[in-house]
Formats: structure tokens, sequence, C-alpha cells
């Protein structure tokens, strides 16, 4: 479980979660168990906060991340919908099948000289030499990029030219990667990030991302880290955050964790922001819920006020299927925080339990209907 937290898990180890979550998902839910779970945690809100008393809303959220491992032992979760209060309490999320396995570690990396290579097959190890670095699969989860001043490339490529290599995630995979500086990147599903395999000789470290992206930038003062996206260019020296820019979404969204970094040369974040970026280039700050935009990191969903068009945007590309509404769906705001690695039944079942959807899976197409 901790690996799973920290984004180190193997395949092995995510194989292994998944099929203990799936076991226990057709438990009853021990309501003792859960008391105590929840009596120790809102000890610990208590102490954090001061004394002070949080919000209803407040309380909720916390309790639906701070309970994610007594959710998978139970078969229960707590899901808020907001538009409707009551429905507050511990619901059994029913049996949904046939069912679809979550994605896994897995990715394509395109070399300067065209080649591809599949990065779920082979053991960890050398995957190729260009000039100046030199690539390592050490994890079945991650690549490094380690400078070499002998390393030679496998094949030449232009004379002169910046040599660049791309990263690619399909639907249902992510992938870590170091790069050549020592920054280290998350890919999220269906995310591509292009990057020089060598920094040195550049001014600033640019890297293009289409997609979903997590990133931990070392630290360089004479030479920025600038991540391209299509909406927007994100500016930092050396931070933690979050770039969320897919195609298909109306909106790009930098989430700041720690550090500073610029958006388009303009708006500056502080920890605890998140820059919205429309396709006009017009930027919109506000502070959200940090933890929220890294969940699916550290191997979780977590939603936040969101309807079932969102939240079923990020299910469709994480297990790799396709969505279809049967009719207008409602659009209450609802909030819940669930493990990535159960089958997709956990995460349908749970939403089914609100009494707002009801759904139906057919091969590698989930139909929702309006309940």
């Amino acid at each position: 479980m901790q690996r799973i937290e920290e984004g180190k898990a193997s395949d092995s180890d995510l194989q292994s979660y998944n099929a203990w979550c799936n076991q226990q998902q057709g438990r009853e839910p021990d309501a003792a168990d859960l008391d105590a779970k929840e009596r120790q945690m809102f000890r610990e809100i208590s102490r954090r906060i001061d004394g002070k008393a949080a919000p209803l809303r407040t309380w909720i959220r916390i309790a639906a991340a701070a309970v994610l491992l007594a959710a998978c032992l139970t078969g229960v979760f707590r899901w808020v919908n907001t538009s409707f209060k009551q429905r507050t309490g511990v619901v059994a999320a029913p049996e949904i099948k046939p069912d679809i396995a979550p994605g896994t570690n897995m990715a394509t990396l395109v070399l300067a000289d065209g080649r591809r290579i599949l990065l779920s097959e082979g053991g960890n190890g050398k995957l190729a030499g260009q000039k100046g670095v030199i690539v390592t699969k050490v994890t079945d989860s991650t690549i490094v990029y380690q400078p070499d001043a002998f390393a030679l490339a496998d094949r030449p490529v232009a004379a002169g030219a910046t040599a660049y290599n791309t990263l690619i995630t399909a639907r249902a995979q992510q992938f870590g990667i170091t790069l050549p500086d020592g920054s280290k990147v998350w890919l999220n599903a269906a995310t591509s990030l292009k990057f020089p395999v060598n920094f040195t000789g550049l001014r600033e470290r640019r890297v293009e991302l289409e997609g979903e992206a997590y990133f931990e930038v070392a630290k360089d003062a004479r030479k920025p880290f600038i991540v391209h996206s299509g909406r927007q260019d994100v500016k930092v020296l050396g931070t933690h955050f979050n770039v969320s820019s897919y195609a298909d979404e109306p909106e790009a969204r930098t989430t700041l964790l720690e550090g500073s970094v610029k958006i388009n040369g303009r708006q500056t974040l502080k920890p605890g922001e998140q820059a919205l970026v429309n396709g006009r280039g017009l930027v919109a700050v506000s502070k959200v819920n940090t933890d929220a935009s890294v969940a699916w990191k550290n191997g979780y969903f977590e939603f936040n006020d969101e309807n079932v068009y969102e939240i079923m945007t990020k299910v469709a590309r994480w297990y790799d299927v396709q969505v279809i509404y049967e009719g207008n769906m409602p659009l209450d705001k609802m909030k819940g925080a669930m493990s990535r690695f159960q089958n997709v039944s956990g995460v349908l079942g749970i939403m089914e339990a609100t009494g707002l959807f009801s759904f139906r899976i057919d091969g590698k197409k989930i139909y929702v209907t309006r309940t």
C-alpha cells in the first residue's frame, strides 16, 4: 500500500492489490471496524484544525480521502451528492458484471532516430545509448536518462540538431521518467511528453506535454524549466506541480504544490493554487484541494464537486473504455475517492449507489442510464 501511495508500485504490486480489492468487494461492511477507523480519523482531524469547527462538507471530503483503504476492505465508501445532502452515509456498492481491469504501468519510448521501444517488454537495464546520455529502465514503471560524457548514439542523428525523445502512454497506461537534469515526471493515461535527450548547451529546459503529468523539477537557477502545452507555457526553476492539458477538454489546468510557477509569462501561482487556461489564453486562478489534482499519481481517484461527465471522462481514459450516455444525465456535483487499482465495477458500483445512475458493461463500452 505504501508503494502504491508513493507512486512506486510495480506491476506485480498493482496486480496483487487489484486482486485483493476485487476479492473484498463482496464482503459486508464491519460497522464496528469502520466506526473505529472513523473515530481515529476524526481525532486526528480535530488535532490538526486546532479546535476550530470544520464545515460539514469539509469533514466529509477529508473522510472520503482518509478511509480509502477502509473502503476497499469493506466494499463501501462515503460518496457525497452535494445537491442531496441526505446522501452522506455509508452505502454498499452493488455488483456490476462483466468487468474491466484497471490500467497498468506501460508506455512507448520513441527515440530520436525513430525507433520505438515498448517499455512493458523485457527486464530492467540499458535501453539505448544517445550522445551524452544512457537510457536505462530501472523498474517496471520508470526509465532514467543518465548523463554520460562518453556515451555515443546507437544510431546517428542530424549533425547540430537537438535530439528529442518522446514518451507516450496510451489509454489505460501510466509511466514515470527521470530526465537528464534529474527532474522527475509521472505521466497519466493518454499522455505524451517530448523532451531533449540532453540539456547541455541549451539555454532552457523546454519539454512539450499533451495530456496530464506531475512534475518534480530539479532546481537550476541558470536554466529555467518550461512545460509547453497547446494552451500555455508553465515556467519554473524548481518546484512540484501538476499539468492537465488534454486536447478533448476545454481548459488546461496547472496545480502548484510547492515552489512557484509562472503561466504564459504573466500569472504567478502560489502553492495551493490552480490556473485554468482556456482556448483564448485567458487565465483564472483559484485556491484548490491539491490532493484531488495529484490523486491519480498516488493510486486513486478523487472527485471533488464533479458531475458524471467529468468523472466518466477520467474513468474512460484509465480503463480504456467508450462511455455511452442513454438520455440526459443529472448534473449533480459529487465528491468521493476510491482506488484506481480495482476493476471498473468497483468504481461504477459506488456511483450507482448514489441512486442517480445505473451502468451496463458490454465489452469495452459502458452504458450510463439515469435512474
